[in-house]
């Protein structure tokens, strides 16, 4: 019995990338994301399930966010798996923003869009960018560190092109 919940513990940690300490970034994340000063939670949730090769002709599966809160709309993400980060409160307005790291419909470069909740609605507050992995996966720790905030200005870490060994290099973002 107890080999069975080490097993599954180890499962949850890798697949999901998250353990019940961790509640800032992962499939299930908790913060502030409408303003009042409550913890919701924020929930990666398939809704659509694909059929074969997407690249092939087929379909891929769908995914949304949804919110314990259901005053807060779903973001719709479409395809493919994502990872949701809590970026904290970036843009100082009193609520916490919320970034999705997608996995690409094929290959190994990821995406990255960052939302904010403005006047009842979910806007991209960053431009999505890519995140080309090496298919190498990116740790929680280092994902969490992708987007910041360094005096008043908004950074994000990409990589350096010109780089073969794909440093990363700090851009400044253009907030929507």
């Amino acid at each position: 019995m107890i080999r069975i919940i080490i097993i599954f513990l180890t499962f949850n940690v890798w697949a999901f990338g998250q353990t019940s300490q961790n509640k800032k970034i992962g499939n299930r994340i908790e913060g502030n994301f409408s303003g009042n000063g409550q913890k919701i939670t924020a929930t990666a949730i398939k809704i659509k399930n694909g059929k074969g090769n997407p690249v092939e002709d087929g379909t891929p599966d769908e995914y949304q966010i949804q919110f314990s809160d259901e005053k807060l709309r779903p973001i719709n993400t479409g395809c493919c798996e994502i990872k949701l980060i809590n970026e904290g409160d970036l843009n100082k307005d009193g609520i916490d923003e919320i970034s999705i790291y997608q996995a690409p419909m094929n290959g190994c470069t990821y995406s990255m869009t960052t939302y904010s909740y403005i006047n009842g609605n979910w806007k991209k507050m960053i431009d999505t960018f890519m995140i080309p992995t090496g298919c190498d996966g990116i740790n929680s720790d280092d994902l969490q560190k992708m987007i910041f905030r360094e005096k008043n200005n908004i950074y994000y870490l990409g990589k350096d092109i010109n780089d073969e060994n794909g440093k990363l290099i700090k851009k400044k973002v253009r907030l929507k």
